[in-house]
């Protein structure tokens, strides 16, 4: 029987089940913007501004859920391990990596003294009281691949900033979108 762990993979890519309800949250704050662009409430103010009011809370709130629940992920190859979190990905040779902890979330201790947090399976109570089992399942995917690595002095880590603007890009313009529609389609003002 297989026991329950936060983490769905495919292929030799690992997200978190949280990503679900960050999905869910975006589609549903494109809906709240959305709904607030619509109904004029009891204030008669005008379409465009309460598409903007709309649009700007939907963006903010749907690209915030994005980057906390659908965004971290780990990917193994066979030379490293990629580690995408909220605003940075690194990318580790296995070789670098000294061992993998799971004793408080997902954490990979490095050969030079350094660790990186993998926040696809980060610190929780729940996750404390059950061992950790989505930790543990990634160490053991990745230890084989730990096992057949040497450290190569010129292998080096790459950490990057990385943020897409992908997502609140598409959410803004669907609300111009929406905008376009009710004022020059269905002449709401």
């Amino acid at each position: 029987m297989n026991k329950f762990t936060a983490v769905t993979q495919r292929g030799r890519t690992f997200h978190s089940k949280v990503r679900y309800l960050g999905l869910t949250a975006t589609v549903a704050m494109f809906g709240a913007g959305a709904s607030l662009a619509i109904v004029p409430g009891k204030v008669e103010e005008s379409l465009i501004n309460r598409s903007l009011t709309g649009g700007t809370i939907s963006v903010t709130i749907a690209w915030m859920a994005w980057v906390l629940t659908v965004r971290p992920q780990v990917t193994l190859s066979d030379e490293s391990v990629t580690v995408r979190n909220f605003v940075t990905e690194s990318v580790i040779p296995y070789g670098q990596i000294n061992r993998v902890s799971v004793s408080d979330g997902l954490t990979f201790k490095l050969r030079d003294g350094s660790e990186i947090k993998g926040r696809v399976v980060g610190t929780s109570m729940i996750g404390q009281l059950a061992g950790y089992p989505s930790a543990k399942l990634l160490r053991c995917k990745i230890l084989p691949f730990m096992s057949s690595a040497d450290p190569h002095e010129n292998e080096r880590i790459v950490q990057t900033f990385s943020l897409s603007l992908r997502v609140p890009l598409i959410v803004a313009a669907l609300h111009a979108l929406l905008y376009g529609s009710l004022r020059y389609i269905f002449h709401v003002s």
